[in-house]
């Protein structure tokens, strides 16, 4: 009896673990079982048949699979036999054989709509986990003219509604059919921390990973959950036998965070041939959102920057500034690290086209200016990005001598901000930060409730108001308000994300352009400016230089070397230098054009 249940113990794991070979083995064993049975009979009622085995060949087996051999057959009895052997064998055997392909089919077609299975890709990003991010930051990747891209994105998401939202964000753009082909775009469902599912992606092949922070609605212990998560995918990404060691950016929300997945890439063995870039990007938001605050061209300046539609910032290496100033045609030189030097450009390959420049610069004169003295600013609301605002604040006040009031307050105190406005008679600013610990049908509400309570209760002149977007989808809802500007952050870093995967060694630019402090001469150096026009240049207006790079070479030389031009702001549209910057086109410069600059 013992014997008898763990054979039958046996046969149920072997049954569980392989039910469709089980199947396909017992259909094999009851039709051979019927197809002896069939040639005894037929021995006994055939007298063509000497013994079962004859009968078994050349009978019960021919009837099977031979469905014609029955019309030979003179036999009444012996044909009522075969033909019972034929449909018996077509219902159990066929039928079945073919219930199990359909079956396998449909298993096959369903894995592939939910995002099951295993893909074969190579040289592709990786995106691990969903956010509110992705869908901007995929669409940012049709911009991308160097190459083909492949992205793929492994997560819990339901596969249907990220890709109604990704084609979303890819409709919103101006992108051509044939940037669109360039563009491969993969949801798979799967969870980042398992191995079997990061090799279904190919992570062995891929070029860069982005592992983004998941999102945890409630606030209590939210930030330690997602950038625990982000370091369980860390660690198990360095137990993958990974013969090509992909680039790994890591969005975190704890500045701390960044020293322990930097203290990890030291000290764990098989994390040390990876690069991690660990990126706080409510800091970075953080400080872009104070410069918005203090230059509210800032933003625009910063989206063209960040895209890949128009020129972004590469880097050169082993070469001097001057040379890439006067020697590159197709590049603005930005900053120089080591023996290296940033520069703006349009692709990789334009960066490193030489034609000694035809042009001297201009002899012009340049006025004296100071750095902007800021409003008082009022922000309301909370998020992981107001400390960093508060602490970009204070590096500018530190640096220009700047002093101004900052006050925060919740958003059950926006009468009493609105009381206070109404009494001033000095210019203000409003921030309103969205509260990033909210479901995601709960993003931005708060913002737009406060909208629409100042839009009623202040006058026009005194509505200085700047909001911070985290749900890309709700800038047109706002559209009609009157805003200084909408920060969308989950764009912004979509953006950055983007660049610093496909180009990490560019991460070094952007931290230094990112940080209001000061440097060893005690000046902000590394940081973009924009200047209108009139108060830069004494010059006639409107002011005419051959080429772009005569203008120039006419700034950086009357600025004493200490400033570049980079682009400029006209009316609303931020426009980077790209192209021949040499090609003899008349460069026209209005009085109430802005300049962007970088100081050096």
């Amino acid at each position: 009896m013992k014997k008898f249940k763990n054979a039958r113990s046996k046969l149920s794991v072997q049954t569980f673990k392989h039910p469709r070979i089980f199947i396909i083995l017992s259909m094999v064993i009851i039709n051979i079982l019927i197809l002896i049975v069939a040639a005894i009979i037929a021995v006994v009622i055939e007298n063509d048949y000497s013994n079962i085995i004859t009968a078994f060949t050349d009978g019960s087996v021919k009837w099977m699979l031979t469905p014609n051999a029955i019309l030979t057959i003179n036999d009444p009895a012996t044909l009522v036999l075969a033909v019972g052997v034929l449909i018996i064998g077509l219902v159990l055997f066929s039928g079945t054989i073919i219930a199990l392909t359909t079956n396998t089919l449909k298993s096959y077609f369903d894995k592939k709509q939910a995002g099951s299975g295993k893909v074969y890709l190579e040289d592709h990003i990786l995106v691990l986990n969903w956010n509110h991010k992705i869908p901007a930051l995929v669409a940012d990747l049709l911009y991308v003219k160097s190459r083909r891209v492949t992205v793929i994105i492994l997560s819990d998401v339901d596969k249907t509604h990220a890709e109604r939202q990704l084609r979303d964000a890819i409709d919103k753009t101006d992108a051509s059919k044939k940037m669109r082909a360039n563009l491969n775009v993969l949801v798979k469902t799967g969870d980042p921390l398992l191995k079997a599912d990061l090799e279904d992606v190919s992570i062995a092949e891929a070029r860069a990973v982005l592992a983004m922070n998941k999102e945890f609605p409630s606030s209590e212990g939210g930030v330690a959950k997602s950038d625990l998560n982000i370091v369980k995918i860390i660690l198990g990404i360095a137990q993958l036998d990974l013969a090509r060691k992909p680039n790994i950016v890591a969005e975190i929300k704890d500045y701390r965070t960044k020293a322990k997945l930097e203290t990890m890439n030291r000290v764990v063995d098989r994390l040390r041939d990876f690069d991690i870039l660990p990126i706080c990007f409510d800091r970075r938001l953080g400080q872009i959102i104070a410069q918005t605050i203090i230059e509210r061209t800032m933003e625009d300046v910063y989206l063209a920057l960040f895209s890949f539609a128009g020129s972004e910032a590469y880097r050169i290496e082993n070469i001097t500034f001057n040379d890439v100033l006067m020697q590159h045609s197709h590049v603005t030189p930005l900053a120089k690290e080591g023996d290296d030097v940033y520069v703006l450009a349009d692709n990789n390959k334009d960066k490193m086209m030489r034609e000694p420049t035809p042009f001297t610069a201009e002899n012009i004169t340049m006025k004296p200016w100071d750095e902007k003295r800021m409003d008082d600013v009022y922000i309301v609301g909370e998020n992981n990005k107001l400390p960093f605002i508060l602490e970009a604040f204070d590096a500018y006040e530190r640096l220009h001598n700047s002093a101004f009031h900052a006050t925060h307050m919740p958003y059950d105190r926006l009468d009493e901000l609105i009381h206070e406005l109404n009494g001033k008679t000095t210019p203000a600013t409003v921030l309103l930060l969205s509260e990033d610990a909210k479901e995601s049908d709960a993003l931005d509400a708060q913002v737009i409730d406060a909208l629409i309570r100042l839009e009623s209760a202040l006058p026009k002149e005194k509505r200085h108001i700047i909001v911070e977007l985290l749900d890309p989808k709700n800038d047109r809802l706002i559209k009609n308000f009157n805003i200084e500007n909408t920060i969308i952050s989950n764009k912004l870093i979509s953006l950055m994300l983007s660049k610093i995967a496909l180009f990490p060694e560019t991460a070094s630019f952007y931290d230094h352009l990112l940080t209001i402090e000061p440097s060893a001469e005690g000046r902000d150096d590394y940081a973009i400016v924009v200047k209108r026009a009139e108060t830069l240049f004494d010059v006639a207006f409107p002011w005419q230089t051959g080429s772009v790079k005569h203008f120039i070479l006419s700034v950086y030389q009357a600025s004493d070397k200490r400033l570049m031009p980079m682009g400029f702001v006209k009316g609303h549209e931020a426009t980077l230098f790209e192209g021949n910057l040499h090609a003899e086109k008349a460069c026209v410069i209005e009085s109430d054009d802005r300049i962007i600059l970088m100081k050096l």
